[in-house]
This record gives structure tokens, sequence and C-alpha cells, in this order.
């Protein structure tokens, strides 16, 4: 199915913002749902990583484990970019799951691309693991959290995906307004041509924000009289329980 654009209409005060992911598997997309409040925190800058000293035991039924890893430093553009893991623990009940907020501290609005800014339908550098949205994309507050049915072999609680999926081709932007936050969350699964079904290790994901009217950054890369752009992503680990 097909979703509909998102304030694709809406004229901006100053920026467009673009993101590409690096990578989706080749396949059909579908409509998702909307998620509950994952929870917050401050993930901002590189080499991030989760407490160990107050680790959560895993469930009995817990699969693996994700952890976030690193994150990079913010580019220096209008957006900034963050992750968490929400959902630590692959269980039967369901995958690892990230909560993406995308703050505009700017005070102007700004338009992005409204699925790879938040990471959704975006694979890892090794096309072991994609992230697929848990909600719809919310500017308002924290989106509810929901889990679409995704084809996943039933069997198997690690999550890997029974045939490939990937965004429909049509572009759609969202506004971040001055001084808002766009967020959603995703869930992690295995591609269907993983290796294993819950490949472990460490993966990048990684995505390339273009901003309108170059800003002279000094981590991103003028493109021409338009555009500046630079990479931001994060690392997850994945251990087997």
């Amino acid at each position: 199915c097909r979703e509909g654009m998102t304030d694709g209409n809406q004229s901006t005060r100053r920026a467009l913002l673009r993101v590409a992911g690096v990578a989706t598997a080749a396949g059909l997309a579908g409509c998702t749902g909307s998620p509950s409040d994952g929870g917050s925190g401050d993930t901002g800058g590189a080499d991030t990583e989760t407490p160990t000293d107050t680790e959560t035991p895993p469930p009995e039924d817990a699969a693996g484990r994700v952890r976030l890893v690193s994150s990079d430093d913010n580019p220096d553009f209008a957006v900034e970019p963050a992750v968490i893991v929400v959902e630590e623990f692959v269980t039967a009940d369901g995958p690892a799951v990230l909560r993406v907020d995308v703050e505009n501290p700017t005070d102007e609005t700004v338009v992005g691309e409204y699925r790879d800014v938040v990471f959704q339908y975006v694979s890892s550098s090794d096309f072991s693991y994609q992230l697929l949205p848990h909600s719809e994309r919310s500017t308002t507050g924290v989106p509810e959290r929901e889990r679409p049915p995704y084809p996943t072999d039933e069997d198997a609680p690690c999550w890997r995906l029974t045939e490939p999926l990937a965004q429909t081709t049509e572009y759609g932007t969202v506004s971040i307004p001055a001084d808002g936050t766009l967020t959603a969350f995703v869930g992690l699964y295995a591609n269907p041509d993983a290796e294993t079904c819950l490949p472990t290790g460490e993966h990048r994901f990684e995505a390339t924000y273009g901003i309108e009217e170059p800003v002279g950054t000094s981590s991103g890369t003028a493109t021409d009289d338009a555009w500046t752009t630079a990479e931001w992503g994060f690392s997850l680990s994945v251990e087997s329980l």
C-alpha cells in the first residue's frame, strides 16, 4: 500500500532536509501501524554505551540482547539526531526496538524526508539487519508503538524476515517545527538472506543527511551551490543468550 505525503506541500522558511538510507532489501513495503512510550535518554555524542553495572536480567525466553555501542557526533546541521534502545531483548514477544529522535533546535521550520530520517527501512552496512517501522512519525510527542505483522518465522524467536521488504518509491516530507523533535520507533529484523537467524557481533547503520543552503560545516561536504551533506549513524551490538 502507499502512504500519503506528510506536509508535502508545506513550503519551508529556510531549509530542506533530505536523508538517504545506505541500503534496503528489495521487495514490497507495507503501511505501518503506530507504537507506546518507550522512554527517553541522552545518547548524544560518540561512544555512547549502555550501562552494564545495573543490567536488566534477561527474560527466560530471551534469544538475544541488543546494545547501542556508539553513535556519531552530530553534524553541524540544523537538526540533531539521536537514538536509544528501548527494548534490548529479542524474545518470542518481539524484536529489539529503537527510538530515533531528530531535534530541530533552530528558530525555523525544517522539512525532512519522512522515512530515512528516522532510519525506517535502513539496512546495516553488512546487510544482516533492517530497521522497520514500529510506529508512525510524530512531531507532537512520543507516538504509540505497535508491531506490524511483518513476515517472520513464527517458530524462531529471532525475528528474521522470511521475504524481503523495502519502502515504496513515493517521496514524502515531514515538517519539524522550530524547537521541535521528530520521533519514531523502529524494530530490528534480520534480513532473509542473513547467514544466521540472529547475526551476532557489531552492526552499523548509517544515513546521509543533506540540507539546502550550504552552512560551511566542518563535518559536511558542499556538493553544489544548493546542498551540504554529511553522514550520521550508529552501531549496535547483538549477542545471543
